[in-house]
């Protein structure tokens, strides 16, 4: 029943359900070829989409600016990473 521990959990289980998949396309991408700075600039951005999350998050269960932009952040680059990997792939 504590709303400060369930905020908490929200954001663990956020992380969870996003980032693993970000993490193995960043692989994929990297043994695919793409060169370094991409892969720092992709890693970094998804970094910086995870932190907005989290701390728009952990300040307010509702809507806030961190967790809107956290989360659009997080899916541009998931949506970067997939169609760098296509472009790999056809190449």
């Amino acid at each position: 029943g504590d709303p400060e521990l369930a905020r908490a959990i929200r954001v663990h289980g956020n992380f969870v359900e996003h980032v693993p998949l970000a993490l193995v396309l960043l692989a994929l991408l990297e043994l695919g070829g793409l060169p370094a700075p991409w892969l720092w600039g992709l890693g970094g951005a998804l970094l910086l989409g995870r932190l907005l999350h989290a701390f728009g998050l952990s300040r307010s269960s509702g809507v806030s600016l961190g967790r809107f932009y956290g989360t659009a952040l997080t899916m541009v680059v998931v949506l970067a990473m997939s169609l760098a990997g296509l472009w790999l792939a056809l190449r």
